[in-house]
């Protein structure tokens, strides 16, 4: 049975996601491509990266690299996001072609719509309709959204053709969206949990340091671990190779369910 890193989890699809990944936010030319390298050589399987990021070329090179010195292509699952400013039906197929020149990889494996939908629920659609587009003539392997809440999804699904893979937002401790969770499971929609430590903030929260040092982990270990035990693919980023092996050692314990929901009420 596979363990870690190498598990995965099913989209609606049918496409399979590992079970953790890496975010890129923030992090740009050599120190992208050498984080993101590094974090395939570990192990890492799923690189969150998008065209506002300006690291699209970076991880597309680091991917390449990794591909050359052993690791699968069919393993690595790459994920890039269109901006707000490349909205509506031409501008989605248009700013789909720049990632795919800036990515230079044979295919993407999960095109997300944008950081944050359009106040229009018709400019939503019409870029979904562009994503549909490209996902039927393979150029993705899947598409979703992010940010997206239960009336903008239910809009996709009442005038779209395909249903979002996944959803991408925050959630972490304090900030779980629970009820857009569980909305999301219930329509088989995957989350994934973008900012899982809120950029470090809660790693000074009392009970997180408490389960810390009960089960011998860090705070953001904890954190993580929270996320996977509700089915979400947490992606945390990092600048930091020594982090990427705290990052993924998650799977030799498990919080309660007592402590799940300890950690869910928070504040």
């Amino acid at each position: 049975m596979k363990q870690g890193l190498e598990k995965r989890v099913s989209l609606n699809n049918k496409q399979e996601l590992p079970l953790i990944g890496l975010g890129t936010y923030l992090l740009m030319e050599r120190e992208a491509e050498e984080v993101v390298y590094a974090a395939l050589m570990k192990g890492y399987r799923l690189i969150d990266s998008a065209a506002m990021y300006g690291n699209e070329a970076a991880v597309g090179r680091a991917v390449r690299r990794a591909v050359e010195n052993g690791i699968p292509r069919e393993e690595i699952s790459v994920v890039t996001k269109n901006w707000k400013t490349d909205m509506g039906y031409e501008k989605a197929l248009e700013a789909f072609e720049k990632s795919a020149q800036q990515l230079k990889l044979d295919v993407i494996d999960l095109l997300l719509l944008i950081h944050w939908p359009d106040a229009s629920n018709e400019v939503n659609i019409a870029t979904w309709k562009a994503l549909e587009e490209l996902y039927y003539g393979g150029k993705v392997k899947s598409i979703g959204v992010s940010n997206f809440n239960e009336e903008q999804l239910r809009y996709l699904f009442k005038w779209g053709d395909i249903k979002p893979a996944v959803n991408q937002f925050s959630s972490s401790p304090g900030n779980s969206q629970e009820d857009l969770r569980f909305f999301c499971e219930q329509e088989t929609i995957r989350v994934m949990a973008y900012s899982p430590i809120q950029r470090g903030r809660i790693l000074e929260d009392q009970d997180i340091r408490h389960l810390a040092e009960k089960y011998h982990k860090t705070p953001a270990q904890i954190a993580l671990r929270w996320n996977l035990q509700r089915g979400v693919i947490p992606i945390p980023k990092t600048a930091s190779i020594d982090r990427l092996e705290e990052n993924k050692d998650l799977f030799d314990f498990a919080l309660t369910k007592v402590e799940m929901t300890l950690l869910l009420n928070k504040t």
